[in-house]
């Protein structure tokens, strides 16, 4: 039906626009002979004698429309019914001038120089040789065009319902049935429809029904195998902890799981589309495009969102039929990274660490071996310092013990139900000797508070707490421990006198052997490991473990551990 009224409707626009050219014809030739004729009256009564411009306004007046021109033998304008013949330039060269010129008669069709109109002009000689031009202005093709659109616009519109009407009653047959078995394909991967071949009239349609029954019939079957194999592929990938992607020559993404749309922060609705559509990280995309490029497995990791996702780019071979290019895997390795690097600092620290004791113990051990000459003191103080550092590298080696025992998940014993105070009450006296020789004030407040956990562990939590508290305190100055129970926690508190840590090493100070002033460390024994094992047996507990330092108030730790059900 579009066809037809496309063709109806060009036939008839074609048909208006050669009429209209061909009325324009006839127009214009009617109108060059009716301007003749009135030329011929014209130079029969035009007198050389008078005056030209009135001759040719008194000729103009007696018609309608009509501009009356005198013209000189020699070219010049006498008069001019409309214009002011003065500023006419010479018109000898106007083709119906020449035409007369020549013949007796000219005519012509052209816009007007003077009056800015289409116009047809003609031009009589008279016997004396002056020139007497007739010129009526006509409307163009287009005015003549537009004046049949009306007559176009019914004729298109009154053949259009004639020919839907006919169409519609002698088609209907035919186009009922084929629409069916259009509704019949489409519907196939909902499970179609069967057809009846009886209902139709046709025998040709009969066996295209009967076809179309057997192909639905099929490829019903095949399609919800398809399906099942798809959402298999799909729960199998969206339930694989590595992001996948599957792409094609052109970058564009055929496949995609939960994975890796979390990864690259987009959804499912980029299958299909280009993978900058997923992704604006130039890096990614330019790995990708190399890889299927030079045929080459590539590798990539991308930091995204403060993670390292180990990316791997493997070109297909063989595609197995579908127009695949590129395999993409991403796999997020920051724990196995940080573990490696925390592993290899650890074994860099730990070596350091324990070279200056051994190094002390071993060159001692070689000045009391040697033959120099070396009084009783200062034996008595090598092996004093072989004695300290032996007493360093143990402790420092116990601390490496620990730490590695609760990286590792194994407990020094059963949990059981601690009580706090009193663990802080022997670590006190642990500690008194060493505080009494810096004159150090300790005030406690601390009230019975229970945790379940191992007593070897909060042992080590508090002791470590108080050592560093005594360690780096001022001469005289004073240590604040305090312990409560608020809410469902135990809060433990120490404080001391000692330097404010500054801020650039607050963020740092739980790091192992990490020290703000390791001369100082080494100066009071410090292996740098306490705050270390303070921070994974609070971690261990589910606990929390904060830090404020200031020149005012000194240096609090604050620890909150889950307090044991009463």
């Amino acid at each position: 039906m579009r066809g037809f009224v496309l063709i109806l409707t060009l036939a008839l626009l074609i048909s208006g626009v050669l009429t209209a050219f061909a009325f324009n014809a006839d127009l214009i030739s009617d109108t060059e002979q009716e301007l003749r004729s009135y030329a011929n009256v014209f130079s029969k009564e035009f007198d050389p004698a008078k005056s030209g411009s009135d001759q040719a306004s008194r000729f103009a007046a007696t018609l309608v429309g009509i501009r009356v021109t005198i013209i000189a033998p020699d070219g010049t304008v006498l008069g001019d019914s409309e214009a002011d013949y003065s500023k006419m330039e010479n018109h000898l060269t106007r083709p119906e001038i020449a035409e007369a010129q020549a013949t007796g008669y000219g005519s012509s069709v052209r816009n007007s120089v003077t009056v800015g109109k289409k116009l047809v002009y003609s031009a009589v000689k008279t016997p004396d040789g002056y020139y007497v031009r007739a010129t009526k202005e006509i409307s163009g093709v287009f005015d003549n065009l537009l004046s049949v659109v009306p007559t176009m616009l019914l004729a298109m519109l009154f053949s259009l319902c004639i020919a839907a009407f006919l169409t519609n009653r002698f088609s209907k047959n035919f186009l009922n049935p084929i629409s069916e078995m259009n509704d019949s394909l489409i519907g196939v991967k909902d499970g179609g429809r069967l057809l009846n071949p009886k209902d139709y009239r046709y025998e040709e349609l009969e066996g295209m029904a009967a076809k179309i029954n057997a192909i639905s019939s099929n490829l019903t079957e095949y399609i919800g195998d398809i399906r099942q194999e798809r959402e298999k592929l799909n729960y199998i990938l969206d339930n694989v902890g590595e992001g996948f992607l599957l792409l094609d020559e052109k970058q564009n993404i055929l496949l995609i799981n939960n994975a890796a749309c979390d990864y690259l922060h987009c959804g499912k609705s980029v299958i299909g589309q280009h993978i900058l559509l997923a992704t604006r990280n130039y890096d990614f995309f330019h790995c990708a495009e190399r890889a299927v490029a030079e045929n080459k497995r590539l590798g990539l990791d991308l930091e995204l969102d403060g993670k390292t996702i180990e990316t791997d780019f493997s070109p297909v071979e063989e595609a197995g039929g579908f127009s695949a290019a590129l395999i993409i895997t991403m796999s997020d390795v920051t724990e196995n990274r940080n573990a490696v690097k925390i592993r290899r600092e650890f074994f860099s620290n730990a070596s350091h660490e324990l070279k200056t004791p051994i190094t002390t113990i071993k060159g001692s051990a070689e000045l009391l071996c040697s033959d120099l000459p070396i009084t009783e003191a200062q034996k008595s103080e090598l092996l004093s310092r072989i004695g300290l550092e032996s007493e360093r590298m143990s402790m420092l080696i116990n601390d490496i013990i620990m730490i590695s025992r609760m990286e590792s998940g194994d407990l020094a014993g059963d949990c059981q139900n601690v009580e706090m105070s009193s663990e802080i009450s022997e670590c006190l006296s642990e500690l008194r000797p060493l505080s009494e020789q810096d004159e150090l004030r300790i005030n406690s407040d601390c009230e019975a508070v229970t945790v379940f956990a191992n007593r070897k562990d909060i042992h080590g939590l508090i002791l470590n707490l108080l050592v560093n508290a005594v360690k780096y305190n001022r001469h005289g100055g004073s240590i604040d421990v305090s312990l409560h129970k608020i809410g469902n926690e135990a809060v433990l508190i120490v404080r001391n006198d000692g330097e404010p840590i500054p801020p650039v090493h607050q963020r740092r100070i739980f790091e192992r052997f990490y020290r703000v002033d390791s001369g100082r460390s080494k100066a009071v024994g410090g292996t740098g490991l306490g705050l270390a094992i303070v921070k994974h047996v609070v971690d261990s507990l589910n606990g929390t473990v904060s830090l404020e330092s200031g020149a005012e108030n000194g240096t609090t730790f604050t620890v909150k551990l889950p307090a044991a059900a009463d």
